[in-house]
């Protein structure tokens, strides 16, 4: 094999936990790390300048300088017999150059089989290709070849049968080269592969431009050591994945770049499904996987949006998805520093391993298991809008909560490694007062566990509640933890900086397996009517030094935040369940305001309006409570359950698995 001229550098590694690239104007790229730990490995981004070459960009050719190859139902011409050798509709190109191709082929094949240091060009002029159990098009040997879609030309290649092998290699796509292959140019392709995928390469697949619409039993497009998209427009029906990179012998292959361009893809597997890293930078998507977020999945499938079993990084890009699975997809990072995202998904909107990362962007969760997951969460900037089933944002190493969880004296089946599959009939019972054994974890899952040996930001606790004692002036008792049934996850942050957030979960809001930092933004919540689950939940600290929190939900295991935080907070319970406006005021000005889309039986409020010393009036719908904080926290009123402590209950009802489908 000849050496690849770009690879994912190995500092892409599961072990990084945040960094975000930028490009310098002769576009080097920079790398910005925001230090979660005291050894943070940096992640470098793909580089555009390095994956495409002007002649991958241009697609031009001189006419008069090219051969010309004539198709004609079952056989061909060609302008030059010492460089094509053709047997009956076999046409073999043997040397460097470019060739014209225009007519029609019903059983045929194009052949290059050139030297390893030869460049071949291939304009499709206005071509029909069909070849009944093989490829249309064969690249058995060359440095790389350019498929370039001549203007204002329909070409389309096929097969019809099964695949029955010629040579030693495996064909398995209508387009299948064993060296890297270009497509460029601005005609149309159309690809229509009753066996196996539309394109396969098996090493680099480059796109400039064109337009494609490709009907496959498996992949799309597929690539062993990387997929480089600079532009295009993509309809793809796939019965595997829309977009494939793997390269099971080298780790840091197998990548998918996407600087733009326009992709329509419903896939039966996963829309894009890179390894060692998938970086999006702009973009038009419209994915459905899988059958959509109402359909059902075997427990081995996979019907991601956008997934990698690496860091994925998402500057920029419109998108609609509605998945089965996860809609967007990292075991390593996932960052996100812009967009707009309209999501609607069986599973969570945005699935990573490690850090979970959200700087800008607007995004829009219409429908989901769970909305934003990872091990540790950090949201700095931009718009979310999160409808959950369970929680809206979940801070939880890989494999917690998810193997063996007691649900109504059952335990929940895995599903896909995260999160069980409970059965859509069942309703999980509210837990008695004082019971923090209904849920039983088993951590299996200790593969991706942060081996730095450094917590995130702050300094977590170590399972014990923090001495100290309690602010005075208050009614009702303050707790200075969140949880208390479970041992902190010293890997396990969420922490919010900044952005717009709002969040309508069934199940816990914000929930951490270890804890909780808030010092900016403007978070509003509408939390579980569950009393197994709360708007704010933690097993360690949870602490607010800065922005503006309004949540509203069940009072049970409704707590205030930690007597670590700096910013003042009140936590009202009520006697009875109200709806319509919260609103905090003080002197007739207004602080705070946010109607919730559900009943509540509890209200927490914080921001940096509320001091010490001043009075406050809370207006929850026909209920006023004025109140004045000497200190910076408050509590009113009894918990409706006892306030018990322990974690809530899985609420959601992620889609059970049933079909069978292929997991690639």
């Amino acid at each position: 094999m000849k050496q690849r001229k770009r690879t994912v550098l190995a500092a892409i590694t599961v072990a990084c936990l945040l960094c975000s690239c930028s490009q310098t104007a002769n576009g080097a790229t920079t790398e910005t790390t925001v230090a979660t730990t005291d050894a943070t490995t940096l992640v470098t981004a793909l580089d555009p300048e390095t994956l495409f070459s002007t002649r991958d960009k241009t697609g031009d050719y001189d006419e008069s300088q090219a051969i010309t190859i004539t198709l004609s139902d079952t056989k061909a011409t060609s302008s030059d017999n010492s460089k094509v050798s053709i047997s009956a509709s076999t046409v073999t190109i043997q040397d460097e150059g470019v060739y014209i191709l225009s007519g029609k082929l019903t059983n045929g094949q194009i052949i290059v089989d050139a030297e390893e240091s030869d460049k071949v060009q291939l304009v499709l002029n206005g071509v029909t290709i069909n070849n009944n159990t093989s490829a249309a098009i064969y690249v058995r040997q060359s440095d790389k070849v350019f498929v370039t879609l001549a203007k204002g030309t329909t070409n389309t290649l096929s097969n019809k049968y099964a695949f029955v092998a010629i040579d030693d290699n495996n064909i398995d796509g209508v387009v299948f080269a064993k060296d890297d292959i270009t497509f460029n140019g601005s005609g149309t392709l159309i690809i229509n592969a009753a066996y196996g995928s539309g394109v396969v390469a098996k090493d680099d697949l480059t796109i400039t431009g064109g337009s494609y619409k490709v009907n496959a039993a498996d992949h799309g497009f597929t690539a062993k050591d990387g997929i480089a998209i600079a532009d295009g427009t993509f309809q793809i029906t796939s019965g595997k994945d829309g977009f494939h990179s793997e390269n099971k012998d080298d780790a840091t292959k197998g990548f998918i770049y996407v600087g733009k361009g326009s992709y329509n893809i419903t896939a039966h597997g996963d829309g894009f499904d890179g390894a060692s890293i998938l970086q999006i930078e702009d973009g038009t998507f419209q994915i459905k996987t899988g059958g959509g977020s109402d359909a059902t999945l075997a427990e081995d499938a996979s019907a991601k949006g956008v997934k990698t079993t690496g860091n994925l990084l998402l500057s920029g890009g419109t998108y609609t998805l509605n998945c089965a699975d996860d809609a967007f997809h990292g075991n390593g990072n996932l960052t996100v520093k812009g967009g707009n995202y309209t999501i609607a998904t069986g599973d969570d909107g945005f699935h990573a391993d490690l850090a979970a990362v959200v700087e800008g962007g607007t995004i829009h969760i219409t429908k989901s298991y769970e909305g934003i997951e990872g091990q540790t969460v950090q949201i700095s900037g931009g718009t979310v809008k999160i409808v959950s089933s369970d929680d809206g944002i979940n801070a939880a190493e890989s494999g917690e909560d998810s193997d063996e969880i007691t649900v109504g004296g059952e335990k929940g089946k895995k599903a896909d490694g995260e999160r069980p599959a409970f059965d859509a009939t069942a309703t999980p019972p509210e837990k008695p007062a004082g019971d923090a054994t209904t849920s039983a974890t088993t951590k299996t899952d200790a593969s991706t566990k942060n081996t730095t040996g450094n917590p995130p930001i702050g300094t977590p606790p170590t399972g014990s509640a923090p001495t100290g004692t309690p602010p005075t002036g208050t009614e009702g008792a303050i707790p200075n933890r969140m949880g208390g049934g479970f041992q902190a996850n010293e890997n396990c942050d969420i922490t919010i900086t900044g952005g717009t957030i709002t969040i309508d979960a069934k199940g816990d809001a914000i929930d951490s397996n270890g804890s909780i930092h808030i010092s900016g933004g403007v978070i509003y919540i509408t939390g579980p009517e569950n009393n197994g689950n709360s708007c704010v939940d933690s097993d360690g600290d949870a602490v607010i030094t800065g922005g503006t929190l309004v949540a509203c939900g069940s009072s049970s295991m409704f707590h205030g935040f930690s007597t670590d935080s700096t910013q003042g907070w009140a936590l009202i319970n009520l006697t009875e369940a109200k709806s319509g406006k919260v609103t905090l005021t003080s002197g007739g000005t207004t602080l705070l305001s946010y109607t919730p889309t559900r009943e509540y039986t509890a209200v927490l409020v914080s921001g940096s309006g509320i001091k010490k010393g001043s009075t406050y009036t809370l207006t929850m719908g026909d209920e006023t409570k004025t109140f004045t904080m000497e200190s910076l926290s408050y509590t009113s009123g009894t918990s409706s359950n006892g306030n018990m402590s322990g974690r809530g209950q899985m609420n959601g009802t992620r889609q059970n698995q049933t079909t069978t489908k292929a997991t690639s």
